[in-house]
């Protein structure tokens, strides 16, 4: 990945937490909206490139979800908590498998806490029950702060 690549995926990163700790639980709804849009507008794109089974079935599957996307947040809380928390397990898998080491302990320490980030905010939003979703997201969001910040180091280490 290049460098100004990583430097705009740490900043996305870090307003996507700062979203978390504005909007709390609405921000799912909006991605879902975000999602649904997103899935139409590709459907749309394969019709005019007369590809119509997906074409049929993206278009389908966004309209599902943009009317339908309130219905199914919670599922989709434990998804993402399930995926983020397998993107954690083989990230940190991975580093370990290949034992990572930078040249400071500071960069090393950076390189393993992304994971770790990872594995804390998956399990964060997969205890994700009731009352709980507004402290939930407001760390979360913390955690995806702090990620993003741990991304930025590591996009301006990395000469």
């Amino acid at each position: 990945m290049k460098k100004t690549e990583k430097i705009i995926s740490a900043l996305l990163t870090i307003a996507l937490g700062v979203l978390l700790i504005v909007l709390k639980g609405n921000i799912i709804s909006i991605l879902m909206t975000v999602l649904g849009v997103g899935l139409v507008v590709f459907g749309i794109l394969d019709l005019i490139n007369k590809l119509i089974p997906p074409a049929v079935t993206k278009i389908v599957v966004g309209v599902v979800v943009i009317l339908c996307g309130w219905l199914i947040v919670s599922a989709v809380l434990y998804v993402l908590a399930a995926l983020l928390l397998i993107a954690g397990i083989l990230l940190l898998y991975e580093k370990i498998k290949n034992r990572v080491v930078c040249s400071t302990l500071w960069y090393t320490i950076c390189e393993y806490a992304v994971p770790a980030v990872f594995l804390i905010i998956g399990s964060l939003l997969l205890f994700n029950q009731g009352n709980t979703v507004v402290w939930v997201f407001i760390l979360s969001g913390i955690f995806t702060i702090v990620e993003g910040g741990l991304l930025l180091i590591s996009a301006f280490g990395d000469d």
